[in-house]
């Protein structure tokens, strides 16, 4: 038996040792070899991708889009004779912008419920000039149309409608506490 000194020597010996071996080997069983080996260098090359991305491995194809991206809000509406504030779950489309939500929640609250015709709590036509979100507060700034005629509220409306937008906006903003409604930059009674 042979003595092997030095680690050179080892290699070599080990090489001739898998040399012979695959020498002896059938075409068949060579075409077996290079497959597993192929196979193991790119299992090996796509475990090693999956840990240097923090990927899992397991995540081999992409995650279906999802295909609605509306979210549920609360809306808070008065009733018809304006004594108690109902509350509906919609489903909307979030923007990014705080100030842009602020101003659709209001237009979901002047519409009213969407099962009960509550539309004549607002007897004006309303839009939004510009909302404003702060940290604590978010402030709307809102202007009328011309209205035609002589226009008569329900008694308590716009009381029912503050409340109801002020719960609105505070629980669909994360972060608001106060909501201040003015007309033209003034804070007054809307009607």
């Amino acid at each position: 038996m042979k003595v092997i000194a030095t680690t050179s020597d080892r290699i070599t010996a080990a090489i001739e040792t898998y040399r012979s071996k695959y020498r002896m080997m059938t075409y068949r069983e060579r075409s077996r070899f290079f497959v597993l080996c192929i196979s193991l260098v790119l299992l090996a090359d796509y475990l090693m991708f999956c840990y240097l991305a923090d990927k899992n491995i397991f995540n081999i194809f992409p995650a279906l889009p999802e295909l609605d991206f509306r979210t549920p809000v609360f809306v808070y509406v008065p009733d018809r004779e304006a004594k108690t504030i109902l509350k509906e779950t919609r489903q909307v489309r979030v923007p990014h912008e705080r100030e842009v939500y602020a101003a659709m929640l209001y237009r979901a609250v002047v519409r009213g419920s969407m099962f009960d015709n509550t539309a004549a709590i607002v007897p004006v036509k309303t839009y939004v000039r510009r909302a404003w979100v702060t940290d604590d507060s978010c402030v709307i700034d809102i202007d009328f149309e011309n209205a035609k005629g002589k226009i008569t509220p329900i008694p308590g409306s716009y009381e029912a409608f503050a409340r109801s937008l002020e719960k609105t906006i505070i629980e669909n903003i994360p972060g608001v506490k106060k909501v201040y409604l003015v007309v033209n930059g003034i804070k007054r009674r809307a009607w």
